[in-house]
């Protein structure tokens, strides 16, 4: 969980948050494949968020299943909007091993030695 925690703070939201609001419009821009067309500065802000914080709450193991929750579910929304624009499941299929290891990691649990219990 540390491993993968790290990865996702370091490699993909750390990035995406610091990348201000031209990057959290250009990530917000999947909302309209869920009828949401409003507002896509402040879904990227949260998908960034989600990946960033959440990311970190996961290596330490702080409220580790609902945030494994929230991780696979971006994922889960990720594989979809691959899908949508016409990518292949070549090019889903990081976004789409790593939605089964976050809903994986939610039905395990954290763990022995974590922050938080697993909640």
């Amino acid at each position: 969980e540390v491993g993968v925690g790290l990865n996702y703070l370091f490699f993909h939201g750390w990035g995406k948050l610091m990348g201000g609001h031209e990057r959290w419009i250009s990530l917000g821009q999947v909302m309209p494949h869920f009828g949401v067309d409003e507002i896509a500065m402040v879904w990227g802000f949260l998908g960034a968020l989600i990946e960033t914080l959440g990311a970190l709450l996961f290596a330490v193991g702080f409220k580790f299943r609902f945030v494994a929750m929230l991780l696979g579910s971006m994922m889960l929304v990720a594989v979809y909007a691959h899908i949508s624009d016409g990518d292949s499941w070549r090019q889903a299929s990081h976004a789409f091993k790593m939605m089964f290891v976050f809903f994986g990691m939610m039905l395990i649990g954290s763990g022995k030695y974590t922050v938080g219990k697993s909640s």
